[in-house]
């Protein structure tokens, strides 16, 4: 290819550039009331019946206490095709809830081989009823998890941290140090400003720099108000103590939003 006789010209660039609101993007998938579903649907090309893993996810979003706040199916599996992408040996999860990101995230592990381990964090508190949730777990949630992750072959790629999630990472930077520290962190947990920030604050000292952090809920105009992690991507280089760069993904078929911030410095 030469270097000179460009074929197409540079445009004219403007002096100054700002972002649009979110409401003024040409595309930013909604979805309208009526049109809200109410389950999630399982792929027909992910039910393969040989795939322990996948059976025991499949069986985990026939049950109505998953939706909607479990990440659907497609937004599970970009998950995990990043951890697989990105091949991490320490991941910190923070909301396990009904662990259908804490099996995504393993499962990758699982396929990437190796000693990759998953440390979650959770209360493991009541699930009560909801926002288009009629169903709720009001105690044995951690053994109701560890006996899902069993079933899949899994249980063996997550360490349990019950509690106020930032007070026990503070308590586990530590192991999580000699681990090497944190390659990927998923913060899905509190999602007020002071929840989120907290947690962010307790992961950083261990997150690695090159290391990734995935914020879910990050709409809040579309799942139910949470402005924690929108707070966090609007404020992001002001209000954390390392250097990150943004990427905001769409979710399908609800567009709760995702941001995956890389930790540069």
């Amino acid at each position: 290819m030469t270097t000179t006789g460009w074929r197409v010209p540079a445009p004219e660039i403007p002096a100054s550039k700002a972002a649009l609101p979110r409401g003024e993007l040409a595309h930013f998938p909604r979805i309208r009331d009526e049109d809200h579903p109410t389950r999630w649907e399982f792929p027909s090309y992910l039910d393969n019946p040989r795939c322990r893993w996948l059976q025991a996810l499949k069986e985990l979003y026939e049950m109505p206490i998953v939706f909607p706040a479990s990440l659907s199916p497609e937004a599970g599996l970009m998950l995990h095709s990043l951890v697989r992408n990105i091949r991490p040996r320490v991941i910190v999860e923070v909301g396990t809830f009904c662990s259908v990101s804490t099996h995504w995230m393993a499962a990758a592990l699982h396929e990437i081989g190796g000693n990759g381990v998953i440390h979650a964090f959770d209360d493991f508190g009541p699930i009560h009823k909801g926002p288009w949730r009629d169903a709720e777990m009001l105690q044995g949630r951690r053994e109701w998890v560890e006996d899902r992750l069993a079933r899949a072959g899994l249980l063996d790629r997550v360490v349990f941290h019950p509690g106020d999630s930032p007070t026990q990472l503070i308590r586990a930077r530590e192991e999580l140090s000699r681990c090497g520290g944190v390659q990927f962190a998923f913060i899905d947990g509190d999602h007020t400003v002071a929840g989120a920030l907290q947690d962010l604050w307790a992961v950083e000292p261990v997150l690695n720099t090159g290391g990734y952090v995935m914020l879910h809920d990050t709409y809040p105009e579309q799942c139910g108000g949470h402005e924690g992690p929108r707070h966090i991507l609007d404020h992001l280089n002001a209000v954390s103590a390392g250097l990150y760069e943004a990427c905001e993904l769409y979710l399908s078929p609800l567009n709760y939003g995702m941001g995956l911030l890389r930790r540069i410095g």
